[in-house]
């Protein structure tokens, strides 16, 4: 093995499921070498403040870089200038710490962390690896001009790449077909050491993700408006914040579902898979790679997912339903389930042992450290 230190670098508001797959990733990596998180100081003052993550992080090196996301909107004139002058104060202290901790590697997570670093790759002039957990699919439907330029500018400067799915290295593959031959496919992996099923209810069905239109949480309130109509006992957990997080309030007030809908964000979701028997991916691209997903597989959760891109390969018959991106489809799936609690129950166990056969940390952490030798081997060549 030639890597010995490796620092990760990722800027993001909050926890969600990239955030936590990262920083199980660290805690893994961690028994093969040295692990550096570098990130901005609001998610370090999450990991110093939140119960959870003092526990589950708190014996991982972090170094603060400087605040990285002010509170006004991005989408205002105001809120974007303010947001993009705070990136040569974290490129400044990033490149300092970098200078000073002198890792063999650098690993970038999210695109906040793309942008921060793409005038360091000149630079620092050090191996770089980037995951691409959905950001190519973000270029192709959902970012502008300026965006989707700075993630493929820092995709073409990076040592080595890792695509989360092969839905992600198609996407890779549209925007920069020569990028995409350099990819290493690493499907998302989770720490099912932090899952397990506890007493289940037979009527509690989850959804959780970041409240971006991609991810379909105004498709699931639909779902479940129409499933209280003819299923009185059957609750619904909605997890999760973002931009749509308001829209997301008025249409569940809107349909009269205040006392049927659970809404909240945590950074530990254990306890919500755990009771649940239902778990919903209904993500509009992609559900293969979903870290809530994975999670809710974990914790013997049934699975209802929307029948996009390469979501077949990890949802079949054995551990949930397939349906296409509509309301009524994904109704009538979960009244299916919901009708049949020994049959759901069956597919929750099923979904587990997927997940502990095909998607623990071992077989992507070895992949990875893969993908570090040749990056670091590569880079040496190159100079």
């Amino acid at each position: 093995m030639v890597v010995r230190h490796v620092a990760f670098m990722m800027l993001a508001p909050f926890a969600s499921g990239a955030e936590h797959q990262t920083l199980a990733l660290c805690r893994y990596l961690g028994e093969r070498c040295r692990i550096t998180l570098l990130t901005n100081d609001e998610f370090a003052h999450l990991l110093r403040t939140d119960p959870f993550f003092q526990t589950y992080a708190g014996a991982l090196e972090v170094v603060p870089i400087g605040q990285a996301f002010p509170n006004g909107s991005v989408r205002s004139l105001r809120g974007l200038a303010s947001r993009v002058s705070f990136y040569p104060r974290l490129q400044r202290r990033a490149w300092l710490a970098l200078r000073r901790l002198r890792p063999d590697l650098i690993h970038l997570v999210l695109t906040p962390s793309f942008f921060a670093y793409l005038p360091l790759f000149r630079i620092l002039a050090q191996p770089v690896v980037m995951t691409l957990a959905g950001e190519m699919r973000y270029v192709r439907h959902f970012y502008g001009p300026f965006k989707a330029w700075s993630v493929r500018q820092a995709v073409r400067l990076a040592s080595g790449l890792v695509a989360c799915s092969v839905d992600e290295l198609e996407n890779l593959s549209a925007v920069d077909p020569t990028q995409a031959r350099r990819a290493v496919v690493l499907d998302n992996f989770t720490d099912v050491s932090r899952w397990t099923a506890a007493e289940k209810d037979p009527n509690l069905v989850t959804f959780a993700a970041r409240l971006h239109p991609e991810k379909g949480a105004l498709l699931f309130i639909e779902a479940a408006a129409l499933v209280a109509q003819t299923h009185p006992a059957v609750r619904f957990q909605l997890l999760g914040r973002g931009e749509q997080a308001a829209e997301a309030g008025r249409r569940i007030a809107s349909l009269g579902l205040g006392t049927r809908i659970e809404r909240g964000f945590t950074t530990d979701l254990a306890q919500h898979f755990g009771r649940s028997s239902i778990f919903v991916s209904c993500q509009r691209h992609e559900n293969l790679g979903s870290s809530s997903l994975l999670e809710a597989m974990a914790s013997e959760n049934a699975v209802v997912a929307t029948d996009v891109g390469q979501t077949g390969r990890i949802v079949d018959a054995k551990i949930g339903l397939r349906v296409p991106v509509d309301g009524e489809a994904l109704a009538g799936a979960l009244r299916q389930l919901l009708d049949d609690p020994v049959a759901t129950r069956a597919m929750g166990r099923a979904a587990r042992s997927r997940v502990l056969e095909h998607y623990g940390p071992g077989p992507y952490v070895s992949g990875l450290l893969q993908v570090y030798d040749r990056a670091i081997l590569g880079h040496r060549a190159s100079r």
